[in-house]
């Protein structure tokens, strides 16, 4: 002692070891497990029989058990609680059972011992003994902490406890010795049989786990650090005693039982040795009371020394009246309105009185509100006593943690929000150590990879098989920079695996944390599934291809009929052409005009089927007729190619509810399909034939055939069979795909066949049947007379040389015509002299042709309005019409067609008739 204080206060309950008690403590452990390790070898040695081991070992831990118990509750420095209540419990029951072990040992103290049995009770009751006192221990582990951590000691707890102790080791008493009969032989005269082995075999992994769960425990007091030697003691003396031994007296048996005393000889010398310092420092404590009251002083500097104090204290005596309080405390009862320090003592009124009856406390809480201010206290209280036997007052000791309780809310807070953020991201978050084991896996790492956290937590992430094959080089790589190197950082894109096989791409975001030493703590990885996007910059890659193709395929199209009409340009640029001449060149540039209208028709109805605006016209078709003058129209081509055609169509009239102009387009992009890609004198196959209620129709060809990969793909827009290119002749590639789309517009179904490359292919057509209409349904045409146009007509065209040979095909028709090139000029000519009839292309600068209709539509007399543009949509249509025009075609219009049209125009406009007055 320095001063009147002990160098190191020993309060094995209360205040956490010291170093020297660690360092004691360690020692022993090292003694106890050095000496486990020498003896277990030798654990099977057989030694001879000593009479007089048993009832002095028995006996010694006995009385030990009793007293370490004892002890334990009766404490001085500590207040009982629930956990020294179990522990206590425990070696009572030990001490109980070890007693019932002894007198029922056949040949100790008597030949079949004194409460009777046979010879497996004492071995039965051994088994029992050592596989409950562990969970005593355990016990007192959990309740030490959490929610019952500080827990008092319930009323009567102890007894009831001790009596319901003593009825268990009854029992099981009772049930070793009437029971003897029935219970398995554990032992077969000194030797001890397997079950023996087996059932203490589970015992010591109890054990084990038992003083797993003392050394855990938070936070550690110097009676823990002495438990947990015990309880390693207590295992050592399982595994020499009961399973590393072969029978009875034999060197495991012996020296176990010593290590099975030592168990509660070190809780008891420990106990023994704190209660002596404990004493010590109380006699030293009252002694310097007693030296101090000696002094008329006393008073005065106890005041100075409270004063001086950082919390506040409080000395209330017998009545719970305050009879001191220092200057921190003072201030704090300011917090508490006009009753000041009366105001917080009626707030703990109960733990000070249990304070003044002798139980100190330190679980009081108490907060103040002023101001808008709040404020929180830690109350804790504990007896002052005059003598032995006679309280006197109390102290109460107050310290203001609202910064500390703020604090840990905050970080309580901080830590949910962490928790929340991590299992509700969108990303997968993986975390793992240093040796690559997972030690956080979210939800959405279970979705994505389909391991359950439990079963990813604690694996090797390189081990679960998640990693891709064809990308383990390249991860192994990563984890190492990440492990090795320093860095922090580290995205990676790789494929993974999940549990049923499917591949991912993902990408990895990682980061490393590290201590302030610099070491690696753990890798924090965000997961980032991106298989679709992969999958759509593939796909967006493909079309990019075929994007290129279809713009150069188009370009070579469209390039193939200007070159014809170029070469038309400079013949008529000759004086000596001579008519039949002249005729030629006009019927080839119809054709070559002709051939680039049906190349941007095609397009535009590739553009409409994908956007669901084709409208079919149907009507009741024999579709037998119709295959006919398909194969008519289609046979230049045909016998440009020498090929051979059959034609097995059925003779009953089929009818289907059709657009005749859409299926014709099916049949003839088939059949000209079909000879494009069938070498010269090859085979084509035209035909159809009634299955139940549907028409089946095929164009097969004995041509290059198709692979099994195209059979899905040839219908799409822009395909072509590649191995079969050279023999195209041009076109791009949206034949097949018209078809389809013509076809399932119609509600039927369209598929290709082919026995592979080389063996030619065959298209089939399905279409539901309908009833035979009344009367074949037909048209008939406006039959015009010929005569002369002799009209006054507008032209306005920015395209000079679409307007200028517009004007000229309608003079040579008679009429006369204004040619103006943008929407301004248009209506400065139709102001000068108005026109019957003004043709006005869409998009012409100044003012365009949809705005200049709407001018002209106000006119009296209003002229007739016709819309000759490369708008062809149906919205442009429906645009045209609602902007004033009579009329809307779409370049390049056919000339008799327009000029038929126009004809029909009357000169002067119809005025409508007044309503006749009523």
């Amino acid at each position: 002692m320095r001063d009147g204080v002990l160098a190191e206060p020993i309060d094995l309950v209360k205040h956490p070891p010291g170093r020297a008690q660690l360092r004691r403590a360690v020692m022993v452990l090292a003694a106890l497990g050095l000496l486990f390790a020498v003896l277990v070898p030798a654990a099977g040695v057989p030694l001879p029989r000593a009479p007089e081991f048993l009832p002095i070992y028995l006996s010694t831990l006995i009385a030990s058990n009793f007293v370490t118990g004892i002890l334990l509750l009766g404490h001085v420095h500590t207040r009982r609680s629930l956990a020294l209540g179990i522990l206590a419990l425990g070696y009572l029951f030990t001490a109980l059972i070890a007693g019932a072990h002894m007198l029922t040992i056949h040949g100790l103290l008597g030949d079949k011992g004194v409460l009777g049995g046979n010879p497996q009770t004492a071995a039965w009751l051994h088994a029992a003994w050592h596989a409950l006192y562990p969970l005593f221990v355990l016990g007192y582990s959990r309740s030490a902490r959490g929610r019952l951590a500080g827990a008092p000691l319930p009323p009567h707890f102890m007894r009831i406890g001790a009596l319901l102790t003593a009825l268990f080791v009854s029992l099981l008493v009772l049930v070793g010795t009437t029971g003897a009969p029935y219970l398995p032989r554990l032992i077969d005269g000194t030797r001890t049989l397997p079950l023996y082995h087996g059932i203490s075999a589970a015992i010591l992994a109890l054990s084990v786990y038992v003083l797993y769960a003392t050394v855990q425990k938070r936070p550690r007091t110097v009676l823990d650090v002495w438990l947990t030697v015990a309880m390693a003691a207590w295992v050592f003396e399982v595994g020499l005693s009961c399973v590393f031994n072969t029978g009875l007296y034999d060197l495991g048996f012996y020296a176990g039982r010593l290590y099975g005393l030592s168990t509660s000889l070190f809780v008891l010398g420990a106990l023994a040795i704190d209660n002596i310092a404990l004493h010590a420092r109380l006699h030293a404590t009252f002694q310097e009371m007693i030296e101090t009251r000696a002094h008329a002083q006393w008073q005065s500097l106890l005041g100075t020394v409270l004063r001086q104090l950082p919390d506040g204290v409080l000395i209330v005596d017998a009545r719970g009246c305050c009879v001191m309080a220092n200057d921190q405390a003072t201030q704090m009862a300011r917090h508490f309105g006009a009753d000041g320090v009366k105001g917080m003592l009626d707030l703990i009124c109960e733990p000070v009185a249990r304070a003044i009856s002798g139980r100190a406390f330190d679980d009081a809480m108490i907060e103040s509100v002023q101001g808008g201010a709040r404020r929180v206290y830690a109350v804790s209280g504990a007896p002052l006593r005059e003598s032995a036997a006679e309280l006197a007052a109390a102290v109460i000791v107050i310290d203001d943690i609202t910064e500390r309780t703020e604090a840990s809310a905050a970080l309580a807070r901080a830590l949910d929000q962490t928790r929340y953020l991590i299992e509700n991201t969108p990303l997968a978050v993986i975390e793992w150590d240093r040796d690559l084991v997972i030690t956080l896996w979210n939800r959405r790492a279970e979705e994505l990879f389909g391991w359950s956290a439990g079963e990813a937590i604690g694996q090797r992430i390189d081990g679960m098989g998640m990693i891709h094959e064809g990308d383990a080089d390249q991860v192994g790589a990563m984890i190492a920079r990440l492990i090795d190197s320093g860095t922090r950082y580290a995205k990676s894109a790789n494929r993974n695996r999940t549990r049923d096989g499917r591949a991912l791409c993902c990408e990895w975001y990682n980061s490393v944390l590290v201590d302030e030493a610099g070491e690696i703590q753990t890798v924090f990885s965000l997961v980032l599934d991106v298989s679709e996007r992969e999958a759509a910059m593939h796909s967006l890659r493909e079309a990019d291809g075929r994007k290129d193709v279809y713009i150069a395929t188009l370009a070579h199209e469209l390039r193939n009929p200007l070159a014809p009409i170029a070469n038309a340009a400079s013949l008529l640029r000759s004086k000596a052409l001579a008519p039949e001449r002249i005729e030629w060149i006009a019927a080839m540039v119809a054709r070559q005009t002709d051939q680039m209208a049906r190349l941007l028709d095609d397009l535009l109805d590739v553009s409409r089927i994908s956007r669901g605006k084709i409208e079919l016209r149907r009507v009741r078709v024999d579709l037998g007729r119709l295959l006919r003058e398909t194969l008519q129209t289609s046979m230049p081509l045909i016998e440009a190619g020498r090929h051979q055609v059959a034609l097995r169509v059925v003779d009953e009239p089929l009818w289907v509810d059709a657009d005749p102009l859409r299926l014709t387009q099916v049949f003839a992009n088939l059949i000209t399909n079909a000879a494009k890609y069938t070498p010269p004198g090859g085979g084509l196959e035209l035909g159809l034939r009634r299955e139940d209620n549907q028409a089946v129709a095929w164009v097969a060809d004995s041509g290059v055939g198709l692979a099994p990969d195209m059979l899905e793909r040839v219908f799409e827009p822009f395909v072509q069979a590649g191995s079969a290119s050279h023999l195209a002749q041009g076109g791009l590639g949206i034949g097949l795909s018209l078809a389809k789309g013509f076809v399932e517009l119609h509600g039927g179904s369209i598929r290709a066949d082919s026995d592979g490359p080389g063996h030619g292919a065959t298209f089939l057509v399905r279409l539901r049947l309908c009833e035979e209409p009344a009367m074949a349904p037909g048209e008939v045409l406006p039959v015009t007379d010929g005569a002369a146009l002799g009209k006054h007509i507008l032209v306005a065209d920015d395209n000079v040389d679409a307007a200028e040979s517009l004007a000229w095909l309608l003079r040579s028709e008679g009429a006369t015509v204004m040619v103006a090139h943008d929407g301004a000029e248009a209506l400065r000519l139709h102001r000068e002299r108005p026109a019957r009839i003004a043709v006005l292309d869409l998009g012409m600068p100044h003012l365009d042709g949809l705005e200049l209709a709407g001018m002209l539509a106000q006119d009296a007399p209003r002229p007739y309005l016709v819309a000759v543009t490369g708008r062809g949509r149906k919205e442009d249509r429906a645009a045209s019409l609602a902007a004033g025009f009579d009329e809307h075609f779409t370049k390049p219009v056919a000339p008799q067609q327009l000029i038929a049209l126009l004809r029909q125009v009357p000169e002067v406009p119809e005025v409508p008739e007044a309503p006749a007055a009523g």
